[in-house]
């Protein structure tokens, strides 16, 4: 109508080529970056930025990855259940705004758009807030609460459409005939405004299914969703198993709302839309009474996990071995880990910090000692790496993996020795460097150039800031988890990154060199712990010990590229993996070799620095 309203005026409004020509660049340049997604999704390289042929193989892997398919699994529960309760409270609403007068109305009305005009990140927040104030569990349970909150508002407007252009004469002439008031809402007025309904219903159900930010504060264990999956694998560079994944979603979006808005134009549902519909929950109930809901035994694990960071395998095999139903759940980053469980979020059993988290963690109370005595693997463990400075009892924790960042650089466009942090300043460089967008790493590469130990100087945080500062005009950015790609692309000659990183990226292409710098780099664990409001810690004891046996640890290593403080499994791996400085790298001067770690209350001065490097 709008469009009518347009090319009818005496202003011509819409109808002159600029405008035509500037909407069709604004929705090309919301299009393309999709078609591209999708188009690299059938890449057969790894890399998801460097085409080398048509494949299906990561949608293969995406329909075989078990931790996805949960991952499906619960956002189809909640979308479901958060759909079925919106639609009926949208429709009562709906009808409430449209066929009645109340005292209130405007103001009920007026606070339906709160949600839509909010900021989702404010919504989320404040629905954490509210749950953590009337001690709400965080789950699956809490997720569907809060969908049903931000959805409940676009479903009532958009049945609230088809109300109030259903005639009054209809309500009157079926109530003046006898029928009840019940009879003519089934009878008459629901099936005219079903069309409404059925939109808002799949438009909730789209709403829930896409939603990250809302879920992420409020998803407890066992609440990850497909979002969160999908986040969480970011940690490891965009492969085309992600963009594999983001297509599904964008077909089913797009399809989805292309019906909702068919059905807001329609006057009535038609029959072979009925079928079509009820096939398509068909099909979902189907899949969710086929998966694996339950454990077969009742007994079950949780793991707080980043993404791809275990064998699937493995943890199958352990499923299999001892009855224990073991459910993944993912984080990002090890402050997401902090806070979650700050947030009081209980119900995992076994967590991965690095070291300087397992100081925090231990220090306030939110881990708990290890039982050795089920853990007879332990033994296997180097014991270089037994006791470390952030618990030098060793009760806490049993260390999971190891590794630092350091550089990777494109040795056919750099013939230079690059073997110092120094490099990183070199202006030749400009714009094809990046650093790790990680506070510490960056700032340790910085106090290394200078000639300084990181520790609780102000004077000497201000200087590495300040070079810091001088070096972000080279960067093209910092950047921790696309380096692989952007490396591949050519967009980056030269790069710090993780050293599970670094080895992928040489083992996709020799030209890929590690450099190691002469100052020295920041050695990082990552261990395994055992929350103190853990349920199941002695399914979490047997769980690693069954993963640090050698011959899973190195079955282990062989798919996560990681090295592991195991001697006897490295032995068990093949030469190409056992013998990869990058992975176990050969440590000649161990004065070079420092542990990160946590500077206590100073980390507020050290996040100071970082937030004023990150605004100029």
């Amino acid at each position: 109508m709008a469009g009518n309203l347009a090319r009818g005026n005496d202003l011509g409004i819409g109808q002159g080529k600029i405008l035509k020509v500037i909407t069709y660049f604004g929705i090309a340049f919301l299009l393309v970056p999709l078609v591209i997604l999708i188009i690299y999704s059938f890449n057969e390289s790894r890399n998801a930025s460097q085409w080398t042929g048509f494949s299906l193989i990561w949608y293969k892997r995406v329909f075989a990855d078990a931790g996805l398919w949960l991952s499906v699994k619960n956002s189809l529960i909640i979308a479901i259940v958060s759909t079925l309760v919106t639609t009926i409270l949208g429709t009562v609403g709906a009808i409430l705004l449209g066929k009645h007068n109340f005292r209130g109305k405007d103001l009920f009305q007026n606070l339906l758009y709160v949600p839509v005009i909010l900021p989702e990140i404010i919504f989320g927040v404040s629905l954490l807030a509210l749950f953590m104030l009337i001690k709400f569990p965080l789950g699956i349970l809490s997720v569907i609460c809060a969908h049903i909150t931000f959805s409940f508002p676009f479903v009532t407007m958009i049945i609230l459409t088809k109300v109030i252009n259903l005639p009054d004469s209809l309500e009157e002439a079926s109530l003046d005939l006898g029928a009840g008031r019940w009879h003519t809402f089934m009878k008459v007025i629901l099936p005219n405004i079903s069309p409404g309904v059925v939109s808002g219903a799949l438009f909730a159900f789209t709403l829930s299914i896409d939603d990250f930010i809302v879920t992420f504060f409020t998803a407890g264990v066992g609440a990850s969703t497909l979002p969160l999956k999908i986040y969480s694998l970011i940690k490891f560079g965009i492969t085309p198993a992600i963009n594999a994944i983001s297509t599904i979603l964008i077909v089913f979006t797009v399809v989805a709302l292309y019906t909702s808005n068919r059905l807001q134009k329609s006057e009535k549902i038609g029959r072979k839309f009925k079928l079509g519909l009820g096939g398509f929950f068909v099909i979902i109930i189907s899949f969710l009474v086929i998966s694996p809901f339950f454990s077969k035994s009742g007994k079950s694990l949780h793991l707080y996990n980043y993404s791809n960071y275990i064998s699937d395998s493995l943890v199958k095999e352990f499923e299999a071995q001892t009855g224990i139903k073991v459910t993944i759940d993912y984080y990002n980053e090890n402050e997401e880990l902090l806070t979650r469980l700050q947030m009081g979020v209980a119900g995992y059993d076994l967590i991965v910090p690095a070291g300087y988290m397992v100081k925090i963690l231990k220090d306030k109370g939110l881990i708990t000692p290890i039982d050795f005595s089920s853990i007879p693997n332990y033994s296997f463990i180097m014991p270089g790496f037994k006791k470390m400075p952030y618990d030098t009892t060793g009760t806490y924790f049993i260390p999971y993996s190891y590794g630092f960042s350091a550089l990777v650089y494109n040795s056919d466009l750099i013939h230079d020795s690059i073997n110092s942090w120094k490099v990183m300043w070199d202006p030749k460089y400009k714009g094809k460097i990046s650093m790790v967008d990680d506070m510490r790493e960056v700032f340790f590469s910085a106090y290394k150039v200078l000639g300084l130990k990181m520790d609780k100087d102000t004077a000497k945080l201000n200087k590495a800031r300040d070079l810091l500062i001088l070096q972000k005009p080279l960067l093209k950015k910092y950047e921790s988890n696309s380096i692989p790609q952007f490396m591949a692309a050519g967009d980056l000659l030269i790069a710090q990154a993780w050293t599970g990183q670094i080895a992928r990226l040489v083992a996709s292409n020799p030209k890929f060199k590690l450099g190691l710098p002469k100052e020295g780099v920041q050695y990082w664990t990552d261990n395994m712990c055992i929350p103190t409001t853990a349920v199941n810690k002695k399914n979490a004891e047997l769980f690693i010990n069954f993963i640090i046996n050698p011959v899973n640890s190195a079955r282990n290593m062989r798919e996560i590229l990681y090295g592991m403080p195991n001697d006897s499994a490295r032995r068990l791996l093949e030469p190409s993996i056992r013998d990869n400085e990058i992975i176990f790298p050969v440590i000649r001067d161990f004065s070079k070799l420092e542990v990160v770690a946590d500077f206590g209350d100073f980390n507020k001065e050290f996040v100071r620095a970082w937030t004023e490097l990150k605004v100029r």
